[in-house]
């Protein structure tokens, strides 16, 4: 009956090895592997998106912007980065992302992002 526990176990490790090993889109529409979830969605609440933006994933009902749900089914790794970098001037979203986030902390939260798509 000691191995039932530990097959548990092992079964439980490697399924949350799993889910934080996630797939993301690359610009060129490729799959590819991805930084962890947790590395996005910490760079997801840091940036305080979930303020403004509905993303289950994230636990977030912002009643601001877009939701994030619906709206990232869209999105290319391409495409996303540009809305967050670069909003446009009817946006509420604030305009100095780029300047708040390295590049690496960018390509985790886009890469998140997309791994959240439903």
């Amino acid at each position: 009956m000691a191995k039932l526990p530990l097959l548990v176990a092992a079964l439980a490790a490697a399924a949350a090895f799993g889910a934080v090993m996630v797939l993301s889109e690359s610009e060129k529409g490729e799959l590819q592997r991805a930084p962890t979830a947790t590395a996005g969605l910490r760079a997801f609440n840091r940036m305080g998106c979930g303020s403004c933006h509905r993303l289950a994933a994230a636990g977030s009902n912002g009643p601001i912007g877009p939701d994030l749900d619906e709206r990232l089914k869209g999105h290319t790794a391409k495409s996303l980065r540009a809305k967050i970098v670069a909003p446009g001037a009817r946006s509420q979203m604030p305009p100095d992302f780029a300047e708040r986030m390295s590049d690496n902390e960018l390509n985790e939260l886009v890469s998140f992002l997309l791994a959240s798509r439903r």
